[in-house]
């Protein structure tokens, strides 16, 4: 089964609420529980995503889809927003994209390809049978990438050379010239943005070396986690999420997930864990990557963990380690 993102979801939803629809009627029909958007690691049935969309096409102008341009929060893109941000270039920010696209769908696959008139973006929408992707669905992709790309790169003009559509070019493309510019390809096999290669080595101002490394890892986690998909796996992404804001007891965890502190509990303990089982995983693969790969300090490191005081993380560095904190960071340095 294909799935997408509650980002991709509520981004979609806001859109649609700001042409006037029920979209809480519209989603109960199409068997989407809104609550769900809540919850950042979640996922929706992209089949009754498109069920949505297409009884909201039914509904609102044909280019809707491209007005989720001035909509686009950075938080529409998750976890994959925050590795794309903290990237040195555009174009690491685009391959990172490529890397991690199936955070935000399985149902996607995106390439960057070299090619004659520069370098081209690919959006892969995977079929389903019995169940062809709406053109307000495939406008939504294609806004929300050109909107966060342009974010990225701030105030620097960013005009593609091509864009491309999967459906027949409309009698009115005046939305799509608007938003797009460049030359509009409509027909195509898939959807796609055309860069000039000068272009993809535009610096990002959000760029951080420190933490694009931390999201990178963090994007790698949840991809294994996501191949797993066992409850432990996402109860264990979220406290990394939430740890350092100091948001970590198993009641913020439980209403990230929309569900009951009990239920909680009972769904770990069928997968033979506790919660603080899982708090205690969580902390010591972050104090490694502190540790390895950061130059924060013993005293911000036991902040991050969410430790009373040192004395409590040099016990946990012990029993995870079996050395202290200061230790293990110069044996990993020495290795």
């Amino acid at each position: 089964m294909y799935r997408v993102s509650t980002g991709y979801v509520g981004l979609l939803i806001r859109t649609l609420k700001a042409e006037g629809l029920d979209v809480d009627r519209l989603s109960a029909e199409a068997g989407l529980d809104v609550r769900k958007l809540k919850d950042k690691n979640a996922f929706y049935a992209r089949k009754k995503v498109y069920r949505l969309v297409e009884m909201a096409a039914a509904q609102v102008p044909a280019d809707v889809g491209l007005k989720v341009y001035p909509s686009l929060a950075p938080g529409h893109m998750l976890l994959v927003g925050y590795v794309m941000m903290s990237s040195a270039t555009l174009q690491d920010a685009l391959e990172s994209l490529c890397r991690y696209c199936s955070l935000l769908s399985n149902g996607e696959s995106i390439t960057l390809t070299e090619t004659a008139g520069g370098m081209h973006l690919q959006i892969h929408e995977l079929p389903e049978a019995g169940f062809p992707m709406p053109r307000l669905y495939a406008d939504v992709k294609v806004a929300a990438a050109l909107a966060f790309l342009r974010w990225l790169v701030g105030g620097q003009v960013l005009q593609p050379l091509a864009v491309d559509f999967t459906y027949p070019e409309p009698t009115d493309t005046t939305a799509h010239q608007t938003l797009c510019g460049g030359s509009l390809r409509f027909g195509m096999p898939s959807m796609g943005i055309v860069f000039d290669r000068r272009d993809l080595q535009l610096p990002l101002s959000t760029a951080d070396e420190m933490l694009a490394r931390l999201h990178e890892e963090f994007a790698e986690a949840r991809l294994s986690e996501l191949n797993g998909c066992s409850l432990r796996s996402r109860v264990r992404a979220l406290v990394m999420e939430h740890m350092s804001r100091g948001e970590c007891d198993i009641n913020t965890i439980a209403a990230a997930l929309c569900v009951s502190k009990r239920t909680l509990q009972r769904g770990l303990e069928r997968e033979g864990v506790q919660f603080k089982e899982v708090i205690d995983e969580a902390r010591q693969q972050m104090a490694d990557y502190y540790l390895r790969r950061t130059r924060y300090s013993l005293t911000e490191i036991v902040d991050r963990l969410g430790f009373y005081d040192q004395s409590s993380f040099y016990k946990a560095s012990a029993r995870w380690f079996g050395m202290p904190p200061g230790r293990y960071r110069e044996h990993a340095a020495a290795c």
